[in-house]
């Protein structure tokens, strides 16, 4: 199971990429930068730093849910909740998105840090995530998944 230590690796590791990608990569590069979805990378950053600000409410929810009950039965289409999250943050440059993502990540280090040990180990299930650790479930959805993103646009500008 992911541990407190863990998980705040990660999400600094999510920050940390976050800014190097934005300094990184100049504005022909952002031009052409997709990543496994179809999104530009500005539009990643977007969705980087969106998926962020609901991490501890969702985190929350799986918690409380009945045992066995499925966190992401009642979220919608995800699809559309992703383009929403992306929308909300059209125009944002770059080093804004990146700004957006320290802050967002900076607060679910926060939850982190605050959160009963057991809150971590308690069982929840997610979308294809059946019975898995709290944390455990964080380090796939937020960190890997976050980290998965932002590592397709630089393989799109460097080797695709």
């Amino acid at each position: 199971m992911a541990t407190k230590s863990e998980l705040i690796e990660g999400l600094e590791s999510v920050v940390r990429e976050s800014r190097r990608i934005a300094d990184v990569l100049n504005p022909d590069d952002w031009a052409k930068a997709v990543d496994m979805d179809g999104w530009t990378g500005a539009q990643v950053l977007a969705h980087v730093a969106g998926v962020g600000t609901i991490v501890p409410m969702f985190i929350t929810a799986l918690a409380n849910a009945p045992a066995g009950t499925d966190a992401m039965g009642g979220t919608g289409n995800i699809d559309s909740m992703n383009a929403g999250i992306v929308a909300a943050r059209a125009g944002k440059s770059p080093a804004e998105l990146a700004d957006e993502v320290a802050s967002a990540y900076a607060a679910i280090i926060d939850f982190v840090r605050n959160a009963p040990d057991e809150l971590l180990v308690q069982r929840g299930t997610a979308g294809g995530y059946r019975d898995v650790p709290l944390g455990d479930l964080m380090m796939r959805m937020v960190i890997l998944h976050g980290l998965a993103h932002i590592y397709s646009v630089y393989s799109s500008v460097f080797f695709g």
